[in-house]
């Protein structure tokens, strides 16, 4: 936490000032005098929490992919706090996540080819977890192949990560397919698609996917292509000369899941809003309402199964509400051409003690 006296400091550490540039420019902009103790004890502040784009960051991400990379499996970060670490008690709540929705094996669709899930915890989340994955659960079960595009919460601008680290849940790795890998790295190039690697370290979206995928596959290892994906810009599109190596690499798994039974997966919620989002007010049964409505539109358009439909969407509508799960189901569109969408969960989840902030999230299966 910063104090909001000092948070002018920060836009000030722009690395082009000593301490007494710090000191004067900040008395220019506010009027305050600071001492020099106090600058020095804000900056190693900074520091000391890895928030200074220095060496000792730069040795801190190192240091944080080498433990990583090294380890037998990517370990689930959030078992034992979002959900059981246990295997038989995780089991057991997830059976009980089913009971409690009425829902034991509901019918699919048809051929699954695709899923929209969401990556919001499972205690606000379950109902929405259920409806999804237990018509997909036939669908896991046939795959040779998941490609699981979970949003990157703290990714740059069209960034597509990569990782040759096998995913795991308290029921063991979902091996990842690293010959995949590496034939997407060559595409996209080897520093572009590993430079936020670090990301999968503690990035939760693909993580909470992965065990209800796991848990219907009845904790058989399915193999996995696990990606990250940074927020779409919105002048994103496949005659973009800039995008041309992530349109290439959507293409390639495009191409793999026309001749393999493949699932793919966007691990992505909704709308965000209200006070817990930086929104003045806190939303009513109409502000809600009208957010619903939003977003029965925007899934609308991600239903029509076209990529481009909804980025043109995106472009025309702007995102006022932070839809967050733009990019991995805008990807999967892309991955998918021939594809349609049918919404079978909808939910508006607390994001706040007084539910005046929302996060929204659904469940779409997509059929040839």
């Amino acid at each position: 936490m910063v104090a909001g006296p000092m948070a002018p400091l920060l836009a000030l550490l722009d690395g082009t000032r000593d301490m007494d540039g710090l000191r004067v420019a900040f008395q220019l902009r506010t009027g305050v005098a600071l001492s020099p103790n106090q600058i020095t004890g804000f900056i190693e502040g900074l520091d000391d929490a890895l928030l200074l784009d220095n060496r000792r960051f730069r040795d801190a991400v190192e240091e944080a992919i080498r433990s990583y990379r090294s380890a037998p499996f990517r370990p689930p970060a959030l078992a034992g706090a979002g959900y059981p670490d246990d295997p038989a008690a995780l089991l057991d709540a997830l059976d009980a996540y089913c009971r409690d929705a009425g829902v034991e094996d509901e019918e699919s669709l048809g051929q699954v080819l695709g899923v929209i899930s969401p990556h919001i915890d499972f205690p606000r989340g379950w109902r929405t977890y259920v409806a999804t994955w237990q018509r997909a659960r036939a669908a896991v079960e046939e795959a040779d192949l998941i490609i699981l595009l979970g949003t990157d919460h703290s990714g740059r601008l069209d960034s597509f990560t990569l990782t040759r680290q096998s995913y795991a849940t308290p029921w063991g790795p979902l091996p990842t397919d690293s010959g995949l890998v590496d034939r997407l790295a060559s595409i996209i190039g080897e520093e572009d698609a590993f430079a936020q690697e670090v990301h999968h370290v503690g990035e939760h979206s693909i993580e909470l996917a992965s065990v209800w995928l796991h848990y219907v596959a009845g904790g058989k290892p399915k193999r996995l292509l696990p990606i990250l994906c940074g927020p779409a810009s919105a002048a994103l599109n496949a005659d973009s000369r800039d995008a041309a190596p992530l349109w290439n690499a959507l293409a390639l798994l495009s191409e793999v899941a026309s001749q393999q039974n493949t699932l793919v997966v966007a691990a992505g919620d909704l709308s965000h809003v209200g006070p817990a989002f930086g929104d003045p007010l806190p939303l009513g049964p109409q502000d809600k309402s009208k957010i619903h409505s939003s977003d029965d539109q925007w899934l609308e358009v991600a239903c029509s199964g076209s990529s481009d439909r909804l980025m043109n969407h995106i472009r025309l509508q702007g995102d006022s509400t932070r839809i967050c799960g733009a990019a991995p189901i805008q990807y999967m569109l892309a991955i998918l051409p021939e594809t349609q969408g049918q919404v079978v969960a909808y939910d508006q989840c607390p994001a706040d003690e007084e539910f005046g902030s929302i996060v929204s999230v659904a469940g779409v299966l997509y059929t040839a």
